[in-house]
């Protein structure tokens, strides 16, 4: 077996494999996967004609990631099984509840972590968060245009210096030291932006920058932000900003990932309060292992099918 730590070279090879499995899932974008590669020591294996992800997770498990679709191919997945125990893998992940029958020959128990779940909104909520439970969202949105001049604009090359100050800025006022925020990663993304094939905006007030946003498709119907960032001191800015980039970035998108809340309160309690439509799940599949007495899972063992 051969493998190598993900580099840009790697982009021609995966990046078509995880457009073809169209799931929503944020780590099935190369960028993400990319610019998260130190954090989550994310390296390529090859075997035979099969290739996987070996990454570790925010809480220091080594995971085994697919890149095909478990429905399409069983020789795929028992290669993928093979390795994960004969290299004693913690869990395969992520893995959508789809692909969990895929697996239904080898014993395992499933789990997942609310903290590791993507929220998921339509694009139509964003556009317009109707109803009462976001009537705050709409109140925000209307004193921001009120007390502001605003106008949004694509990011491009002669921009893009000012989502950068936006970012020092951001990291200044913030409660995360630099090595533990996604200050790097973002900065990376901005700069590469368009070797990526990254979309973005940027927001102003009063013709100063307010805030940008940064993200791609991650499938056919869903645009995925990997990275949000705004002056708080402009009030309004975030419910500006995603309404804007949803009504002029995210159309003919049924719906837009925010990604996961990493265990964060302050996180939780910000996309909560978006209403998500639903919570895309990431399963851990563990192998060779005894489901934990207290754990929330799904159990599998091919003699009761």
């Amino acid at each position: 077996m051969e493998r190598e730590k993900l580099e840009y070279k790697h982009r021609e090879l995966i990046a078509p494999m995880m457009r073809e499995i169209k799931i929503p899932l944020s780590e099935y974008c190369f960028a993400n996967l990319y610019f998260f590669r130190t954090t989550h020591e994310y390296e390529v294996l090859k075997s035979g004609e099969f290739y996987f992800i070996s990454g570790l997770s925010y809480d220091k498990k080594r995971y085994l990631m697919p890149l095909m679709d478990l429905r399409e191919s069983q020789d795929y997945t028992r290669e993928l099984v093979r390795i994960s125990k004969e290299d004693d893998y913690d869990m395969i992940f992520p893995v959508p509840e789809e692909w969990l029958p895929s697996l239904k020959e080898w014993n395992f128990f499933s789990d997942f972590l609310e903290q590791d779940s993507d929220y998921l909104y339509t694009t139509e909520k964003m556009q317009h968060y109707p109803g009462r439970k976001l009537h705050k969202k709409r109140n925000l949105l209307k004193q921001y245009q009120t007390l502001y001049c605003p106008h949004v604009e694509e990011l491009r090359d002669d921009n893009t210096h000012e989502t950068l100050d936006l970012l020092d800025s951001w990291q200044n006022s913030s409660t995360q030291e630099m090595g533990d925020s996604d200050y790097y990663q973002c900065r990376e993304a901005l700069e590469k932006r368009e070797q990526f094939c990254l979309r973005g905006a940027i927001f102003y007030a009063d013709n100063k920058p307010s805030g940008f946003m940064l993200g791609e498709e991650v499938s056919p119907d869903v645009f995925t932000i990997h990275f949000a960032k705004g002056d708080v001191n402009y009030k309004g800015i975030y419910q500006f900003m995603f309404n804007r980039f949803a009504e002029h970035f995210c159309r003919g998108f049924k719906e837009i990932n925010l990604e996961q809340d990493l265990g964060m309160e302050g996180l939780r309690k910000t996309k909560r309060s978006y209403q998500p439509d639903r919570m895309a799940l990431k399963y851990r599949v563990h192998l060779k292992q005894k489901a934990p007495v207290d754990s929330d899972t799904t159990e599998t063992d091919p003699e009761k099918d």
